[in-house]
């Protein structure tokens, strides 16, 4: 009976692993700008895409923390947070065209590993090749999810 219990739990405990996020630690160590937009929901864990936010740029080498999603604007809500589940990367500022774009985050929902490519803001390609690695929250639905990007 304790290790049917013990099974039980360490389930659980898998699953927090990949859950939904309050948050997301984005880190570019890349020579190039990176825009996104994070997706969320309401409910916690949930592959749902009830909110997106507005595009975000990050900057060259830099960590950005987001810990609160009522600062994202877009379509999250402002009056209390939701959860961050996944996020879509694009090739370029919205200026250029054709934009390309790819689905990263929790392994329920998207895959948790891409490569992609950048544009500067001349819309030249820049990053020719890129490494994106969803790392998922290890505290549950209140922790915070990492995303990470390098050069291949």
């Amino acid at each position: 009976m304790k290790n049917l219990l013990l099974s039980a739990v360490l389930i659980l405990l898998s699953f927090a692993g990949y859950s939904t996020s309050r948050g997301i630690e984005i880190i570019n160590r890349s020579e190039c700008p990176i825009y996104i937009q994070l997706h969320g929901s309401e409910k916690c864990p949930s592959c749902e895409h009830q909110y997106t936010s507005n595009l975000i740029m990050i900057s060259p080498m830099s960590t950005t923390l987001i810990s609160n999603t009522m600062m994202l604007g877009g379509t999250f809500p402002t009056t209390h947070p939701a959860f961050i589940n996944c996020a879509t990367i694009y090739s370029g500022p919205r200026q250029c065209q054709p934009q390309e774009r790819w689905m990263i985050g929790d392994p329920r929902c998207c895959t948790p590993d891409i490569m992609f490519w950048s544009m500067n803001e001349n819309c030249e390609r820049k990053c020719p090749c890129l490494r994106a690695r969803w790392e998922p929250t290890q505290q549950g639905c209140q922790g915070i999810a990492r995303l990470m990007i390098t050069p291949c």
